[in-house]
């Protein structure tokens, strides 16, 4: 039977990739959108529910790997070279790995990407724990994916919000990516780092498959960058509000947002601050802290501190000043 060689075919399951997420999840085609049109819209970023390898019952995607690796055991590393096989495979790497044409070839009639999509976990975690764990100094162990799932809950609040898109998220170590596996539901800017050079290649494989922007991230990007996205949105906004002359309909962005107590809160998208202006009673100024409302001119009547702070009312006090300063 003729051997198929992958050593010329950098790149090859890119297609197939592609395919797959389109059919299961979309998130590759979500985030090229953000990435081409340099600006977010309204739609969530589209949640995939990671369990942890053991919990699925038939295990499809453990013994593909497994029967992968058991067939490269002769090799030095067969763990780091199946990877980096795979790596080839997502056009990542400067060298085809060291390997023979029988592994290459039987890599290639027996690994299945697809059912990394019917068992969305972090498959390789259990491998790398077993390698490292037993024969290396780092002495790595993989998180349990329901511990990870509650640490990112409570770090976050909750469900995944709006405002979670832009968070920072950085895991100094790392490891496989599982905390950036379940961060992806809430944010599409992720970082990670980690002393191993094979437990972070096995994090940029995790995210070939399940977190594009983890990947890939063009260098134009400002969609995370503050004053950047304060420039466009005044640039896509520049109305004036004729009921306060000089209130720019952008300086208005105010959304509401959850905080870990379950208070809803106004916050301005602009430059995140929580002082504003209630345009029912000009110029006194309302500050929320920690969820509890502050009138610094204490004759406002107090019906109306009681009231629900709605963003169409209210005006980011700091955007206004601001303003102000930048007409004189």
């Amino acid at each position: 039977m003729e051997h198929k060689s992958t050593r010329n075919q950098k790149g090859w399951l890119v297609k197939y990739l592609i395919a797959l997420d389109h059919l299961f999840f979309k998130r590759w085609q979500y985030w090229t959108k953000i990435c081409q049109n340099n600006q977010l819209d309204d739609e969530p970023i589209p949640v995939i529910r990671f369990q942890s390898a053991h919990s699925y019952p038939q295990r499809q995607v453990s013994k593909n790997i497994r029967k992968c690796l058991e067939y490269a055991s002769s090799l030095s590393h067969p763990l780091e070279a199946f990877i980096d096989w795979i790596l080839w495979g997502f056009n990542y790497g400067e060298q085809f790995p060291r390997i023979s044409e029988k592994e290459d070839d039987f890599w290639y009639r027996t690994f299945n990407l697809g059912l990394f999509y019917l068992e969305p976990a972090d498959h390789f975690g259990e491998f790398a724990s077993e390698y490292l764990g037993g024969h290396n100094s780092i002495g790595y162990f993989a998180t349990p994916g329901e511990v990870v799932d509650l640490m990112v809950r409570m770090t976050f609040g909750g469900e995944p919000q709006p405002e979670h898109r832009t968070m920072s998220v950085c895991e100094p170590c790392c490891g496989t990516g599982v905390m950036l596996l379940y961060a992806s539901n809430y944010s599409l800017n992720l970082y990670g780092v980690d002393i191993s050079g094979l437990l972070t290649k096995i994090a940029i494989v995790n995210g070939y498959i399940y977190v594009p922007w983890l990947v890939f991230r063009p260098k134009y990007l400002t969609i995370f960058d503050r004053e950047a996205r304060q420039c466009v949105e005044s640039r896509g906004a520049g109305a004036v509000d004729t009921t306060h002359p000089g209130r720019r309909e952008s300086e208005k962005a105010i959304k509401e947002i959850n905080l870990p107590n379950g208070i809803k809160v106004p916050e301005c998208q602009n430059c995140h601050g929580r002082t504003f202006l209630n345009d029912l009673e000009t110029q006194h100024e309302i500050e929320v802290i920690k969820g509890t409302v502050k009138v610094h001119k204490p004759h406002l009547e107090q019906d109306l501190i009681a009231k629900h702070l709605k963003p169409e009312n209210i005006t980011c006090a700091e955007c206004f000043r601001k303003f102000d300063r930048e007409q004189l």
